[in-house]
């Protein structure tokens, strides 16, 4: 029984001494920590390192939105800047309303600048079009995305993706204006705006006016060309062979092979028209067909007249030129010209009316320095002094027509007369008319001829003349029946007889026969004769008197003077 007492008494004893050693170790575990906790602590430290290593080093996220994801892959397709990687896609899946496509872009580190508002992207592929062969270079890599930095100061992750590359860099010095085109010659983005042989710029972008029924162009020219533009500048199309077939011939002008297939747009000065002021960003000018509709159109100052023509109007159309002993001095404006107000019963015959039009602006009108009101009193003199109108033939090869003008003889028949608010230009037939004219009068001369007494002379000439005839054949039987009688017959022997006998007797007269000796003889005794009378005859001429006292023995004595 006393053991249990006593282990109670010890327990008790050993109880203070139990407490104290608690406390002993309870107090050091309360004032430090243990290293064994360092190790979650850093690898937590190096893993929010890595994290924020891993945000920092992705640069930022962009959102693109494409019509077609056509050759741009995840992981694989890349977006570039001046062909250095910038970025690369990372996701591609359909918009929403399944209206295109949207790319997920991550970019590189530091290309935040990169991104503000006015950066273009595009694709860039193989393409193959009118200014040539692109993008050949991914046709092993494939497909990219190309990248055009801008230059405001807002920034954007959120692009359009266009399919082609823009006309001119956002960066380059120029100026833009546009140009409207009333003609269905269709420009393209991205065609030569070309002076003298050099491209200056390109066509930005092109709209079709559905309004108004034309196309706008927005044309940049780059510096230093832009200084070129002025106000007066003139634009036209490029097409690289331009071939006119005109009343004035045959105009056939080549350009280059670039020309040919590229085509694009040129401008110049107009002859004679000083450089105007230098050209405005938003400009605005007018795109012509031709250089040559360039250059009428400059001809603004008109003086408006109608022609009311008798001639047949084929092959006269409105550009059609007027023109004076060869000089132009202006342009048909409308065939034929019917207003509303056109009273044809005032013309008897019902002549076409021609709207032209006199341009003191052209060179060949340059010498005169003249009003609109000038110009109208001078030409009423003109018409009164016998200026006339006439259509002529400018090209037989095309049929083409002009206005010809010329001072016929007389103007006394002029009347002053206007249709509408017009003044009539006097006109005469064209000489193919007049020579129409002129047939048909000698027709109804002749158609006015009495031929019935000509008729009567003519029958009685025939009558007369089958008499005279008869009168001949009874002549002709006379003459027949003396040939035919005997005696008539024996008449050429006879005649045969005499002339053999004439060429018998002149035969003896020959060189060698007997006849022709002695006549030879006869001549030489007669040639010696005329030989001895020949000095008797020169006494008797000198001397007529020898013959009775003989020839003179000298010369007469010549008396001498006295001394």
């Amino acid at each position: 029984m006393s053991e249990p007492t006593d282990h109670k008494t010890q327990a008790h004893a050993d109880e203070p001494a139990a407490q104290d050693n608690a406390a002993v170790l309870s107090r050091p575990k309360r004032g430090r920590l243990s290293p064994v906790w360092l190790i979650p602590l850093g690898a937590a430290l190096i893993g929010a390192w890595l994290i924020y290593q891993n945000i920092v080093s992705k640069g930022p996220e962009i959102t693109l939105a494409v019509a077609t994801a056509d050759g741009i892959e995840a992981g694989s397709t890349q977006v570039k800047v001046r062909s250095v990687e910038v970025g690369h896609v990372t996701q591609v899946h359909l918009a929403d309303d399944y209206n295109g496509a949207i790319v997920t872009v991550r970019m590189d580190p530091d290309t935040a600048d990169l991104l503000v508002a006015d950066s273009r992207f595009w694709i860039v592929k193989p393409r193959v079009g009118r200014q040539g062969i692109s993008g050949l270079g991914t046709i092993l890599s494939g497909a990219y995305i190309q990248l055009q930095p801008g230059s405001s100061d807002t920034e954007q992750y959120e692009f359009d993706v266009r399919d082609s590359a823009p006309a001119i860099s956002t960066d380059e010095p120029g100026i833009s204006f546009s140009l409207t085109s009333d003609n269905d010659n269709s420009l393209a983005v991205g065609d030569p705006i070309i002076y003298q042989g050099q491209t200056v710029g390109q066509i930005e972008s092109t709209h079709f006016n559905i309004e108004k029924k034309r196309m706008d162009y927005q044309v940049f020219v780059r510096e230093p060309f832009s200084t070129l533009v002025s106000d007066t500048t003139q634009f036209w199309l490029r097409s690289g062979i331009d071939f006119h077939l005109g009343s004035d011939g045959v105009d056939v002008q080549l350009g280059s092979i670039q020309s040919v297939l590229a085509g694009g747009v040129t401008f110049g000065q107009p002859d004679g028209v000083e450089n105007g002021k230098p050209a405005q960003d938003g400009a605005h000018y007018e795109l012509y067909a031709t250089r040559n509709a360039a250059v009428q159109d400059r001809f603004d100052d008109k003086i408006e007249y109608v022609i009311l023509l008798d001639d047949s109007v084929r092959g006269l159309s409105p550009g059609a030129p007027v023109e004076y002993r060869g000089l132009r001095v202006g342009t048909v404006e409308e065939v034929p010209f019917f207003r509303d107000d056109f009273d044809f019963k005032r013309y008897s015959n019902f002549k076409i009316p021609v709207l032209i039009a006199i341009e003191p602006q052209r060179p060949s009108n340059s010498w005169s320095n003249w009003s609109d009101a000038q110009w109208r009193e001078n030409m009423e003199r003109f018409f009164k002094n016998g200026l006339r109108a006439t259509i002529k033939s400018g090209n037989l090869l095309t049929g083409a027509m002009f206005i010809d003008m010329q001072f016929e003889n007389g103007g006394d028949d002029y009347q002053a007369s206007t249709l509408g608010d017009y003044a009539v230009f006097p006109s005469v037939p064209s000489s193919i008319t007049s020579i129409q004219q002129q047939l048909s009068s000698l027709m109804d001369r002749l158609n006015a001829i009495d031929v019935r007494p000509i008729v009567n002379d003519l029958k009685h000439t025939l009558e007369t003349s089958n008499a005279t005839l008869d009168e001949l054949h009874k002549a002709t039987r006379s003459i027949n029946r003396l040939l035919s009688d005997s005696d008539t017959r024996a008449l050429p022997g006879e005649v045969r007889e005499s002339l053999s006998q004439l060429q018998q007797t002149l035969d003896g007269f020959q060189q060698g026969a007997p006849a022709y000796d002695q006549l030879d003889r006869s001549m030489n005794r007669l040639n010696r004769v005329l030989d001895d009378v020949a000095p008797l005859a020169r006494t008797l001429r000198n001397d007529p008197n020898a013959l009775i006292f003989g020839p003179p023995d000298g010369k007469d004595p010549i008396p001498k003077a006295a001394r």
